[in-house]
C-alpha cells in the first residue's frame, strides 16, 4: 500500500511578489533528504503565493509517498 505525507515550507512574501531566498531553498533541500533518508520519494511540489494579509498558504507544498 502506498502512502502519502504532504508538508508546507514557509517561504518570504513581499507585497508585490512571492520569492524564495537561498536560505529557503537549503531549507527545502534538507526536507527532501532527510525525508529520502526515511525512505519517502518527493512525488510533486507547488509553490503557493498568498494575499490578503494573512501566512496560510505561502509556501511549498511538498508531498511524498512510500510503499
Amino acid at each position: 500500500m502506498t502512502r502519502y505525507k504532504s508538508e508546507i515550507v514557509r517561504v518570504t512574501f513581499k507585497l508585490m511578489m512571492s520569492s524564495i531566498n537561498e536560505s529557503e531553498v537549503t531549507k527545502l533541500n534538507e526536507l527532501i533528504e532527510k525525508r529520502s533518508s526515511e525512505g519517502w520519494e518527493l512525488v510533486t511540489y507547488t509553490f503557493m503565493g498568498g494575499g490578503g494579509g494573512n501566512d496560510f498558504g505561502r509556501g511549498i507544498l511538498v508531498t511524498f509517498k512510500r510503499d
